[in-house]
């Protein structure tokens, strides 16, 4: 019934995306112009002369596309499709020695008072090759004065897009930029003529090419402001962000023939450009995540499904790219192997987190063979006495491990599993436990790897709503009080571990651990086998609790030292590391891969350190050995979850359902935000990669349409923030391609669809209840959000009494707690 109700699902997606109106190719070229700037290292008058104008200040030519394509034999096109192809070279060349010699053989073209701007900028930031939007910043550093040291100012003459544009309207475009001109010259007379001007084309959405033209000025802006808060730290204002500045900087883009191009006229010296391969994302981006969570629902088997929706992905991309149909099959089934994989296995970030989890889990193998998890189960059962008490002291123990989900995922799972299976508490509702406390108490936390890199995907936007980069913190502590989603799941996750009640799938899987001790559904796949979970201390090995605690205690100690290191602040005095700004600096520069496994590293030694002292070595490596190999399945889900969002993200998945949310009325903005989050981190597997994509286009919408309406900018601002941040961790939490789900059912030895499937009915009811008493009443009536507090947890207290049921209620009554556990242990050993 389960998979014919998933079938009927799947049908009505389908269907709906079939028929769902996209945005237009240019539309979405438009948007993505901003990433030459920052991603594309520039060449000097690289391409077609007649597209860059002249000199900043005089009005754009745009080229036409469809003429371009349409007349193959003219001299001119091909001329066009040379130079585009020499540009787009430029990301295909795989040494980067190769490109630091373009950046620098075209730095000799320029005026040396740049060339010294630059040169500068890179000895302050080591940003190897030079790209468009740094040589910007180096120009801008020469020829402009700063009023304020915190900010820089640099001005837009225009940024036209040629894409898609016929010669009628092309001539219509000219002449409203003409008059724009005008315009803005009579408004520079004022003395706050050069301030971040709020005005904007009344036409706009009734001229196409303003449309586009409006898009890619914006697509620049932030790319820009970006690029100057990463390598600079100061805040980018942009006169003529919205409409023309006289005297202003020139861009000019255009989508032609396959490529992306975008031109820049500075101050002084020859054009730079830059330009890229680029199909812009359609329906078809949407195929990969869908089959792949189609298949894993319906095929229970998480390997095949991943490489499945890799396949199609893959293939989807050599079909785009031109490739006949037949070729298409056997050039993508290649890239699987030679492009995704290789790519994900010599990525040192992939390497790092699974160093980590290979030597957490080894450290939880050797701690357990020499009595130290012993020795904690003993003193935890003094209190953790039953199924219910584990739960809580589990609960607890995630809320304590507050700075990294990572590390909550790994630590509490693997550490407290032995309990659990004690108690028979099954495998599910542990893997549950960990996931629904992990990536919410890491998200809200003000302490956290998190909060740093959720403020940089939005601060350098600030400025749209007439803030600075620095207002970036304080923006987030203005959000915690609209967090509905990690807050309640934190509530909810409290609620079913004190009351003892649960429903759904949830409900069954734990009578069936409580009644047959089967921890695991028959017919079921953990991602740690057995030789990794029926582990037992040696037989000479007395228990101590201080052996686990002691390799614990040194996997948090170095990686909190590691993240102080790499973040400076060992070079901080004490009111300024305990700050909060210092606090998040340092985790913004200090966190990553390295500290965890630099840590995990040091607990594993230090656990065998102390079993050898104790005459267990050869015993302890031997438990080791067995351990990882039995997680090879949960590597393979692991790097199967990472090679299909590499998919998505070739193909533009993100970007593609980011561009569907179009106008709307300003109450209904967070909701949408909210859903749109939720489906874009489930179709990707990744609420950061979602975070970073949507938040920078967040904030000028919403503050926008806020001063429009009676809602007010910041306010609309703050919550729409919130409702990205929330839906992005709700989707993660209910999709199967998420390596955090994954690790949370490596952790706890669970099968991970059935992780999955009985996760999402909990997560789901705590996304109807932020909704609707939460985001709702905020938006729409203007409420309180400790009023929402109050009615979202009474809402969560009657939930789980009406529909959960207490665990005894399913166990026979004859069967006491004692004999459950005695029970228990004999059928886990």
């Amino acid at each position: 019934m389960a998979r014919f109700a998933s079938l009927l699902i799947a049908a009505a997606i389908a269907v709906a995306v079939a028929y769902l109106p996209g945005p237009r190719a240019s539309e979405l070229a438009a948007r993505t112009v901003g990433d030459l700037l920052v991603e594309v290292p520039f060449e000097v008058q690289a391409a077609w002369p007649e597209f860059v104008a002249g000199k900043a200040g005089q009005a754009p030519a745009s080229p036409n596309s469809a003429d371009a394509e349409q007349s193959d034999d003219a001299s001119a096109a091909e001329s066009d499709t040379a130079d585009l192809e020499t540009v787009a070279g430029l990301l295909t060349r795989k040494s980067q020695r190769e490109l630091a010699q373009i950046g620098r053989a075209a730095l000799n073209k320029l005026p040396p008072e740049q060339v010294q701007a630059w040169v500068d900028l890179d000895k302050e930031k080591d940003t190897g090759p030079p790209t468009l939007a740094q040589m910007i910043l180096a120009d801008a550093h020469v020829r402009q004065d700063d009023e304020d040291p915190n900010s820089l100012r640099f001005a837009l003459f225009g940024t036209s897009f040629g894409a898609e544009i016929d010669e009628a309207e092309q001539a219509e475009a000219a002449e409203r930029q003409a008059q724009a001109q005008l315009e803005a010259e009579v408004d520079s007379s004022e003395p706050d003529a050069d301030a971040v001007d709020t005005g904007a084309d009344e036409d706009l959405e009734a001229d196409p090419s303003a449309v586009l033209h409006f898009t890619a000025r914006q697509s620049v802006v932030r790319g820009l402001r970006q690029q100057t808060t990463q390598l600079l730290g100061k805040t980018l204002i942009v006169p003529g962000s919205k409409m023309p500045q006289v005297g202003g900087a020139g861009f000019e883009s255009a989508y032609l023939s396959k490529h992306l191009m975008l031109a820049y006229t500075p101050g002084q010296g020859p054009h730079l450009t830059a330009g890229a391969p680029y199909s812009p994302p359609g329906k078809s981006s949407l195929l990969p995540p869908f089959v792949a969570i189609l298949l894993a629902v319906l095929l229970r088997r998480p390997i095949v499904s991943l490489l499945a929706g890799i396949l199609v992905g893959a293939y989807a991309l050599q079909r785009i790219g031109g490739t006949e149909i037949v070729a298409s099959i056997t050039q993508g089934s290649l890239d699987i192997g030679r492009t995704y994989f290789w790519r994900e296995l010599v990525a040192p970030e992939r390497a790092m987190i699974v160093g980590f989890v290979i030597c957490m889990l080894a450290m939880v193998g050797i701690i357990t063979k020499n009595g130290g998890i012993r020795g904690i189960m003993d003193r935890l059962a003094r209190l953790a006495n039953s199924a219910k008490n584990t739960q809580i002291a589990t609960f607890l123990m995630g809320l304590v491990i507050f700075f990294d989900d990572y590390a909550n995922t790994i630590l509490v799972g693997s550490t407290m599993r032995p309990l659990s299976d004690r108690y028979r508490v099954s495998r599910e509702k542990l893997a549950y436990l960990v996931d629904s406390t992990a990536a919410p108490v890491a998200g809200i936390s003000i302490f956290s790897t998190w909060i740093a890199f959720m403020v940089s995907t939005y601060a350098a936007q600030l400025p749209e709503a007439g803030l600075t980069a620095g207002d970036g913190y304080e923006i987030f502590l203005q959000t915690l009080p609209y967090r509905f989603y990690c807050g309640f799941a934190l509530v909810f996750v409290a609620l079913v571990c004190f009351t003892g009640r649960d429903f759904g799938p949830m409900r069954t899987a734990e009578l069936r651990a409580r009644k047959t001790g089967q921890l695991v559904r028959k017919g079921s796949t953990p991602l740690v086998g057995k030789a990794g979970t029926d582990l037992e201390p040696a037989p000479n090995a007395v228990p101590r609790a201080w052996r686990a605690l002691l390799p614990i205690l040194a996997f948090i100690g170095v990686t909190l030292e590691e993240i102080l290191r790499g973040g400076g602040g060992f070079a901080m005095d004490s009111a300024e590391l305990f700050s909060l700004q210092g606090m998040t600096t340092v985790l913004s520069k200090g966190s990553g891969s390295w500290p965890l496994l630099a840590g995990s590293s040091a607990g594993m030694l230090l656990a065998f350190l102390i079993s050898a002292a104790q005459g267990l070595a050869k015993t302890v490596l031997q438990s080791a050995w067995r351990t990882l190999l039995s997680m090879g399945v949960a590597i393979g889900i692991l790097y199967g979850a990472w090679m299909i969002g590499a998919v998505c993200s070739d193909l533009g998945t993100a970007s593609y359902l980011s561009e569907l949310i179009g106008d709307m009325q300003p109450a209904l903005l967070p909701l949408a935000l909210f859903f749109l989050a939720g489906l874009v981190a489930f179709s990707t597997g990744s609420s950061w990669s979602t975070m970073s994509i949507l938040l920078p286009l967040v904030i000028g919408l919403a503050y926008q349409l806020g001063e429009e309406g009676e809602i007010g900018g910041i306010f609309l601002l703050v919550l729409s923030i919130s409702a990205v941040l929330e839906g992005a961790i709700f989707g993660d939490h209910c999709s199967p391609i998420s390596d955090t789900t994954v690790m949370s059912s490596i952790a706890s030895a669970s099968d991970h669809i059935d992780h999955v499937k009985t996760q999402i009915p909990y997560a789901v009811s705590v996304m109807l209840v932020a909704t609707m008493a939460g985001y709702f009443p905020c938006a729409f009536l203007g409420a309180s959000p400790w009023l929402c507090w109050l009615v979202g947890i009474a809402l969560l207290c009657l939930l789980i009494a009406m529909r959960g049921k207490p665990m005894d209620a399913g166990i026979d009554d004859e069967t006491d707690s004692s004999q459950v556990s005695l029970e228990s242990q004999a059928a886990t050993s």
